[in-house]
């Protein structure tokens, strides 16, 4: 497969996934997609880990981070968000909260408790190389 079907199979699937903290969220949607484009398995390792937001950001401090941005980095490399490329994984800044997107090529991809969201480039607050 090229990493474009790769990364619209995974995107497909993991967006037509019920929002779910823990399962199926917008921190799995990048996990799903480094595992998709790098062969790795790094689902299992967070599965299920929390359960609410308040959950996820005890399960962050529980792992020495503060920050998404900090904990990626010791999943994959980082570059610079204006280097992303298609399906490399991006932190948004939406508000008081960070997300987890994909960048498409000109704007990124989040998902919510309401669904699908986009964004662009200002609202990156980093990148990292997804395989």
């Amino acid at each position: 497969m090229t990493r474009f079907q790769i990364v619209e199979a995974t995107l497909n699937a993991e967006l037509a996934k019920p929002y779910q903290y823990g399962v199926a969220d917008c921190f799995f949607l990048g996990i799903a997609m480094i595992d998709a484009l790098s062969g790795s398995d790094h689902r299992t390792g967070f599965a299920k880990a929390y359960r609410t937001l308040a959950g996820a950001q005890r399960a962050l401090r529980k792992r020495g981070h503060v920050s998404l941005v900090t904990l990626f980095d010791t999943i994959v490399e980082r570059c610079a968000p204006a280097e992303a490329r298609l399906g490399d994984v991006v932190i948004l800044q939406l508000g008081e909260h960070e997300h987890v997107g994909i960048c498409l090529g000109s704007r990124f991809v989040t998902k919510m408790n309401t669904g699908k969201s986009y964004h662009n480039l200002t609202d990156c607050i980093a990148a990292f190389r997804a395989g």
